[in-house]
């Protein structure tokens, strides 16, 4: 089963190379190796973990031409860019189970995506998180390389924590690098959000491990971020 991983990983890496520069530029590519090598074998990482109050929602309007709508496939390819071959199957499957995507579409393209979930599921996060009753998570959020800094992301998220809202959430988590400032500014322009604490997962091969650990006292987003 590993050896048929690598063969794929190997025979789908150029056409994924290529749409990952396009879409997200070096970062991209460097991810599509580091899902090749690095989280093949394992390793340690730690993530914030935010909460955002949906009762605070600001609206934030998609910028002229974009319009964002529910979309579930079943054609993942129309994603472009941004639509890898290693995430058609997952985002099948998580459309199957109940998750939500909502696509930013501008001039008949995709230029982001979003996706919501009322559970928390290893076998998508590969993080063990204890989601409280009436929170729902955002488990990906994308936006391609040229549309970054327009308010697509914004956009992205006020449309997905609304919607979310309607359907009787009150919070939303979200898991985020402490260095990815972009996606931090991005939630605290659309709802008041705090950091509530961190997990970390520790991976060797098929072996995993994964532990929250909450604040004593949440930390609002703004005193996080850099001035």
């Amino acid at each position: 089963m590993m050896l048929a991983k690598y063969v794929h990983d190997i025979r789908t890496f150029p056409e994924d190379a290529v749409r990952a520069w396009r879409a997200a530029g070096g970062t991209g590519v460097r991810d599509e190796i580091r899902r090749r090598t690095l989280d093949r074998v394992g390793g340690y990482v730690r993530r914030f973990v935010l909460e955002a109050d949906l009762s605070g929602l600001v609206d934030m309007p998609a910028p002229d031409g974009v319009d964002i709508r529910p979309f579930s496939g079943p054609d993942w390819l129309l994603l472009g860019d941004m639509a890898r071959s290693h995430l058609g199957p997952r985002f099948h499957e998580a459309a199957g189970a109940g998750r939500t995507c909502l696509v930013a579409w501008k001039q008949r393209q995709a230029v982001g995506y979003i996706w919501f979930s009322p559970a928390v599921e290893v076998r998508h996060e590969s993080y063990d998180l204890p989601l409280p009753p009436y929170t729902n998570y955002i488990w990906q959020i994308e936006v391609i390389r040229h549309e970054r800094r327009h308010g697509v992301a914004a956009a992205l998220l006020s449309r997905g924590l609304k919607l979310s809202w309607d359907e009787g959430f009150q919070r939303s988590w979200m898991v985020v690098h402490p260095k990815k400032v972009g996606s931090l500014r991005s939630i605290a322009r659309v709802a008041p959000t705090r950091v509530l604490g961190t997990v970390a997962r520790i991976k060797v091969l098929s072996w995993m491990r994964s532990w929250y650990r909450s604040l004593n006292a949440p930390v609002p987003i703004e005193l996080t971020l850099p001035r």
